[in-house]
């Protein structure tokens, strides 16, 4: 929907996608080292742009653009959506990030700082492909303990996979954040020794 949220952190920021991010969307998810375990995005900006008509009008749908805070080079895409109506629960998602990047921590710091600071969620969730180990060591890494795995739960490119759901409530998250927090100052202060 569209939504004016914007998050800063250390070194990286999310703010509201916009049309004019229609080549950096399909130039992140039609990389096929990046859209393995993802829907596939066909590369026509027509059909992204009308996405994005039908993503403005959905509620409970925040979509941003992870960009450097010093220079506003954009970095990556992520999402909070499904957001139920009552505002309690949603998924955290359509994460992508460039080769190479090191925005990772500091744009999931940021994205569960808007959902349980800004949206006030009571809990939020993300949906893995089994397959993707990487990804689910992350969330692993980040001290998310209430997971559970949803056999035959997606099918990408007409193969079904299962997924691990993670799922961090509110007081969770007030346990975890101080840990994220480090992380990303660290790597933040690192990015501007290396300037």
């Amino acid at each position: 929907m569209k939504h004016d949220i914007t998050m800063t952190g250390y070194a990286f920021r999310l703010r509201p996608i916009a049309d004019e991010d229609v080549s950096l969307v399909l130039e992140l998810r039609c990389d096929p080292e990046r859209n393995r375990y993802i829907n596939r995005t066909l590369p026509d900006p027509e059909r992204q742009l009308a996405w994005f008509a039908s993503y403005y009008q959905r509620p409970g749908d925040y979509y941003f653009v992870i960009e450097r805070n010093n220079t506003g080079h954009a970095e990556g895409l992520i999402a909070i959506y499904d957001v139920d109506d009552e505002g309690t629960n949603g998924e955290w998602g359509r994460w992508v990030i460039r080769r190479k990047s090191l925005a990772a921590i500091e744009s999931a710091l940021l994205i569960y700082r808007c959902a349980f600071e800004v949206l006030g969620l009571e809990w939020i969730c993300c949906r893995t492909v089994a397959d993707n180990k990487q990804v689910i060591s992350f969330h692993d890494q980040c001290g998310i303990t209430d997971m559970r795995s949803l056999p035959a739960h997606v099918v990408l490119d007409g193969k079904t996979y299962d997924s691990v759901e993670h799922r961090t409530t509110a007081e969770a998250w007030i346990k975890m954040r101080p840990a994220l927090d480090k992380a990303a100052k660290q790597i933040a202060q690192m990015m501007e020794r290396e300037r």
